[in-house]
């Protein structure tokens, strides 16, 4: 009777543990990570949604992405980032100022490393596939360390391509970032030093070095 018992406890434990990667969820990112990663470039033109239920605050932003691996260029409103794997470029164009930073190897966030977008699922996150309509599933992921921050995660891909729709981050202190891709591109091939910052193209800048 007790090793029944333990068997029942051992079985339900093991169910538990699979129960956190969803079998499917998993299959379409490993799809949609492996076409990205495959591919010259990843291209997106996104809008971003910032939400703080806090402040009661909404902000709306649009840019482009540009991310093959660890390089990558992101345009923004006010501001364009290159890096190219070994330098990080923050140029703003208002007043002509460029700050060169180095990557840093610690720093897993999205922010720093778009890349991210494609891989984090691969660890520390449980994975359900929480949706699924004619053309897109609905991807949950939940972070196993309960002390972070992030609450969730919620990516849309799309079935026709295995290309992102939005991505939304949810915080625990109320702030909702939701990114919309209105332009997803695996073709674009990214002409050598794309994303290195050049100051021969920005003439009389500023560069203030913090390397």
């Amino acid at each position: 009777m007790k090793r029944t018992g333990l068997l029942l406890l051992l079985s339900l434990f093991t169910l538990t543990l699979a129960s956190q990667k969803d079998p499917e969820a998993v299959r379409v990112l490993d799809e949609f990570s492996g076409k990205a990663a495959s591919a010259p470039s990843v291209k997106i033109e996104f809008s971003v949604i910032t939400t703080d239920a806090q402040e009661g605050t909404t902000t709306t932003m649009d840019g482009t992405a540009v991310i093959s691996g660890d390089r990558y260029r992101i345009t923004l409103p006010e501001n364009e980032v290159w890096a190219d794997g070994s330098a990080v470029w923050s140029y703003l164009p208002d007043v002509n100022e460029v700050t060169v930073t180095e990557p840093d190897p610690d720093d897993d966030s999205f922010v720093t490393r778009p890349s991210l977008l494609f891989t984090m699922y691969k660890e520390g996150y449980k994975i359900r596939l929480v949706d699924e309509t004619q053309g897109e599933w609905v991807i949950d992921l939940y972070p196993e360390d309960i002390n972070e921050g992030l609450m969730r995660i919620r990516l849309k891909i799309g079935k026709a391509r295995y290309d992102l729709k939005s991505a939304e981050y949810k915080t625990k202190d109320g702030i909702t970032v939701t990114l919309t891709a209105v332009k997803y591109d695996l073709s674009f091939r990214p002409e050598a030093g794309y994303f290195t910052f050049s100051t021969a193209q920005h003439k009389g800048v500023d560069v203030i070095d913090m390397r």
